[in-house]
């Protein structure tokens, strides 16, 4: 039977789970802060190039984006195992939804802030997680045994 090729892990050191749990619980405080006390917000590209650019330019570049942060949300963890795979999906689906939450009315707006600040809290705790498991193992790979 052909053998699955042992990929290093995404988080392979102390400091770079130490800077996952940085970032995340960055990321996560103001996702936490956002759905506690501020409205939901109206559309805004991620590139807004329309200073510069026709509408319709500025349309087509912003959904080039979309469409490859969409793919890479999708098939990024699929190459990760474990808390990884966690931490990454947390993300995902964080981001997109961010995404989506200025194309629905204002209430399913709000609620998608809730399940935002959720999934980028269960991202924290999977790279605290790794942290601590990182620590406690010696700065081994963290689940790099774990089968899918």
């Amino acid at each position: 039977m052909a053998q699955q090729k042992q990929r290093p892990p995404l988080i392979g050191s102390r400091f770079a789970a130490a800077i996952g749990v940085a970032l995340t619980g960055y990321v996560a405080a103001l996702t936490l802060r956002a759905a506690l006390w501020q409205s939901p917000h109206h559309l805004h590209w991620l590139l807004p190039v329309d200073a510069f650019l026709p509408a319709r330019a500025t349309l087509a570049v912003n959904v080039a984006l979309y469409a490859s942060l969409l793919w890479l949300c999708i098939m990024f963890p699929r190459e990760l195992h474990g808390k990884e795979r966690v931490l990454v999906i947390g993300w995902a689906l964080s981001l997109m939804l961010s995404l989506i939450q200025g194309l629905l009315s204002v209430s399913l707006a709000a609620f998608i802030q809730y399940v935002r600040a959720a999934s980028i809290m269960v991202a924290f705790f999977a790279a605290v997680t790794i942290l601590v498991g990182n620590s406690a193992s010696g700065n081994s790979a963290p689940d790099s045994n774990v089968p899918d």
